[in-house]
């Protein structure tokens, strides 16, 4: 991956340098992922209205992500026209101003017939993202808002706690101020907890990719010990198996424990569907995180997505259709780059990973057999994937009862948290303020 340079944010506005820390200083590639974070926020509500820098580098970042691969590759109009209707850009408004600003910055060439993408990973298309936004001329609640959403990612915050510094930092006045809270919660730049009349709880769900074990200790110190028991024996199940169905956790938990962990993102739950099932399977948010950055790698859910596709290879389809039996051998050949195949499988299984740019299936011949061939266009996926299965995170046990029809469409773990967060708002406001509160603190409540 790229080396990043660490760099200050700021924007053609004089921004107060009063408090420098965390909140101003951000990695390009982080800073980059909290830009897909608001977009895909951003496309949930009816307008952009004060987030237009936000939600171009954004949907400039999606789109160079569902284009690009590690070597240079050439896209026609009608393929770049699909991958853009399956990254939610409007081809009509969006895809000409997105083409053009990419062709702007170097990242690709057009010609009449499609463009030619060169070398790009996904560490590089954050950083990428970054320059974008940073080049835009940004104001400052746009600013704010990302530095916001980083530190409430570190831990919970009061809001009292970071106004302050926010106003300082970025001159905002107190009505300024007041409407970035007011943003950052309905669009869902942050999650909120009302403490009291007068204080609330900020926090988002990227809390547990970073620093884990000592969060984690310190949600199970709020627990009773019978819950802390549950939590434990899951996390030990997930060291070993990557991947548990939903419904077999819940049971395990008990649905008033599991809506609470996972409403705060203490696990992850993505969601396969095809025409006849949704299946939903959860993993450790930091599953990755020995590897590389997991806030980083899951901008896009690229890895989840992929290991999702590889794993219904290899327990719901038949010999015939094409089986995966040596799964590291299937990775490292297509790490190198090279074809796999032909089998029927890989023209429907794994249409997914072809809609977000992760492989390229294609007719072809090999070892004097014809059919669907399969070649990986973003090595630092399958990198991931491979390391994962060697080092034990991901088993044949993985995903076992993965819809037997085509995987057709994949719900990434925030959007599925975040639908667990308003489940449980409305249930019971204050379900997670303990686990929230330890957090802050640090100590016993």
């Amino acid at each position: 991956m790229v080396n990043c340079k660490v760099i200050l944010i700021q924007s053609t506005h004089t921004v107060g340098l009063r408090k420098l820390n965390t909140n101003q200083i951000m990695e390009k590639k982080t800073k980059g992922a909290w830009l897909i974070h608001h977009t895909n926020k951003l496309q949930s509500v009816t307008n952009q209205v004060g987030f237009e820098k936000t939600f171009l580098a954004g949907k400039a970042g999606i789109l160079l992500s569902a284009i690009s691969a590690n070597e240079e590759l050439t896209i026609d109009n009608g393929r770049l026209e699909v991958l853009a209707q399956a990254a939610n850009i409007n081809t009509t408004f969006e895809l000409p101003t997105l083409v053009t600003l990419l062709e702007r910055q170097g990242l690709i060439d057009v010609s009449k017939g499609g463009i030619a993408v060169l070398g790009v990973t996904t560490s590089s298309t954050l950083q990428h993202a970054s320059d974008i936004f940073d080049n835009s001329k940004p104001k400052p609640n746009e600013l704010a808002v990302l530095s916001l959403a980083e530190r409430a990612s570190i831990a919970p915050i009061l809001m009292k706690e970071v106004s302050e510094e926010l106003a300082d930092t970025y001159e905002l006045n107190k009505e300024e101020l007041k409407q970035i809270f007011y943003d950052s919660q309905s669009i869902g730049f942050v999650d909120s907890e009302k403490i009291t009349e007068t204080d609330t709880l900020l926090f988002n769900g990227n809390l547990f990719r970073r620093d884990t074990t000592a969060k984690v200790k310190k949600v199970l110190d709020t627990l009773k010990p019978y819950e802390q028991e549950k939590l434990n024996e899951l996390t030990e199940m997930l060291k070993r198996r990557a991947c548990l169905l939903v419904e077999e956790v819940e049971k395990m938990l008990g649905k008033s424990l599991f809506e609470k962990v996972t409403a705060i993102g203490l696990f992850d739950i993505s969601v396969v569907s095809n025409s006849r099932e949704n299946v939903g399977f959860l993993t450790l948010p930091s599953a990755f995180s020995k590897y590389s950055d997991s806030m980083v790698d899951d901008a896009f859910d690229l890895a989840k997505a992929f290991l999702s596709s590889i794993t219904y290879g290899m327990t719901k389809s038949s010999h015939i259709r094409g089986q995966i039996s040596f799964v590291e051998l299937l990775l490292k050949t297509l790490v190198r780059g090279e074809w796999v195949g032909p089998v029927q499988a890989i023209a429907e299984d794994y249409k997914i990973l072809e809609f977000k740019g992760v492989v390229k299936v294609q007719h072809g011949t090999k070892n004097g057999r014809s059919g669907p061939m399969l070649k990986l266009l973003k090595k630092e996926v399958g990198e991931l994937a491979l390391q994962a299965i060697m080092q034990g995170d991901v088993s044949e046990h993985s995903l076992t009862a993965l819809p037997t029809a085509t995987v057709t469409k994949f719900e990434g773990p925030e959007l599925n948290r975040e639908k667990i967060r308003r489940k449980q708002t409305t249930v019971s406001p204050k379900t997670t303020n303990d686990m929230l509160s330890i957090l802050r603190t640090g100590g016993k409540i």
